[in-house]
């Protein structure tokens, strides 16, 4: 354990002399962040109070259930609901925080952190292309404390940027540049997700991954995606990994 951890440190302080200029200085921060922030994921990662205080203190009040989605609820989770929210214009509001630790996670996984919604994952550093960073994400599907999520990004993708020049170009026609961006197998465009800033986002399928409640920002917004999304989501999975 000693010997590692001196090579650790011998490791960083070569790699802090190699900082040079502004570019590197920008990375440098972002890695070492991310060590502070992913050792601080790991001292946590036994703490079986940090999740439950974190949804209880940011999440539940930050994420109101609409009648709609009261009434698909089953039994045990309408009588959570009706027991720690109060109706208010059509929405339930979270209004009681001596809600148990069993209801606070029932209520987390059933209905915060369903299929459809978005959350703020932080999926720390990258190296070359890997996708990094602090981002929103669909939930794919939820298990205990683990999340299988496709990130999302403001990033327009290559092939996109191609096929709008051709179309700009006179190339092809509207009707041929959304066909050619349909066809292409890996990446859903996302023309809006509910309660986030009105703007388009791509979702690339070859990124999905399955990632720790650990990563959640809390106190960020929970979005939803429309159902047409799910369907194509669903769509793109089978016609990319031939499932």
């Amino acid at each position: 354990m000693k010997q590692i951890y001196l090579k650790c440190l011998k490791k960083l302080r070569e790699f802090r002399k190699t900082i040079k200029n502004d570019k590197d200085k920008k990375k440098g921060k972002l890695y070492f962040s991310w060590l502070v922030e992913k050792t601080d994921k790991i001292e946590k990662e036994n703490d079986d109070n940090y999740i439950y205080n974190n949804i209880l203190k940011y999440t539940l009040g930050n994420y109101k259930i609409d009648k709609y989605n009261y009434e698909r609820l089953n039994d045990k989770l309408k009588e959570i609901v009706n027991n720690n929210y109060s109706l208010i214009k059509n929405n339930y509001v979270f209004s009681n925080t001596n809600i148990s630790k069993e209801d606070t996670l029932l209520l987390a996984k059933k209905v915060i952190f369903k299929r459809g919604n978005v959350v703020w994952i932080d999926f720390g550093f990258n190296i070359g292309n890997e996708f990094g960073g602090m981002h929103p994400a669909i939930i794919i599907k939820t298990f205990d404390k683990e999340l299988f999520v496709l990130p999302v990004s403001s990033k327009k993708p290559k092939e996109y940027i191609k096929i709008d020049k051709e179309y700009e170009d006179g190339k092809i026609t509207l009707e041929e540049c959304r066909e050619k961006k349909d066809n292409v197998s890996s990446v859903i465009q996302l023309d809006n997700i509910y309660r986030f800033r009105n703007m388009v986002r791509w979702a690339d399928i070859t990124r999905m991954r399955k990632v720790s409640w650990l990563r959640l920002n809390f106190s960020g917004t929970i979005g939803k995606i429309d159902g047409q999304y799910i369907t194509k989501i669903s769509e793109k999975i089978s016609k990319e990994f031939y499932v």
